[in-house]
């Protein structure tokens, strides 16, 4: 019976749910951008970081990263290429839980001291979501007849 109910909410949860992830990713690409006072050096202090773990063609990928995470965030508020984005987002999480988290900091998926990667974690459940679940009825891209 609930599910009755509350089936008629899903548009509002995946928007829920696109909001609060665009915000995050948002204000996780903002310091990685070219913008003055940036905590990260934008891409290329960023790109440093990149390079220290490991990661091929690192300031090519520091600026994909800032993009993903900056411009990608708005994209999946206003639900415009969601699953696409949603995609990247989660192979970004991936990218971060293996390289930065796991192997350059040797991070538990839970710690004491410092951020596990259990955050990083949930961003990549809810990315996976978004891609199978799409954007819902609430979204630009329905808008657009895409």
């Amino acid at each position: 019976m609930l599910d009755t109910v509350l089936a008629q909410f899903s548009d509002i949860g995946l928007l829920i749910l696109r909001v609060t992830v665009g915000i995050i990713f948002i204000l996780h690409g903002y310091p990685k951008m070219p913008f003055p006072n940036s905590p990260t050096g934008g891409p290329r202090g960023f790109g440093a970081g990149l390079a220290k773990m490991g990661i091929p063609f690192p300031g090519f990928f520091a600026w994909t990263v800032a993009i993903l995470e900056f411009v990608g965030g708005f994209l999946l508020i206003v639900g415009f290429a969601t699953r696409l984005i949603a995609l990247l987002m989660a192979i970004n999480m991936v990218v971060a839980i293996k390289q930065a988290k796991i192997g350059m900091m040797k991070t538990p998926f839970i710690a004491k001291d410092t951020t596990g990667w259990e955050f990083d974690f949930a961003l990549l459940g809810a990315s996976l979501a978004l891609f199978l679940l799409g954007p819902g009825n609430l979204a630009l891209h329905f808008g657009l007849g895409l």
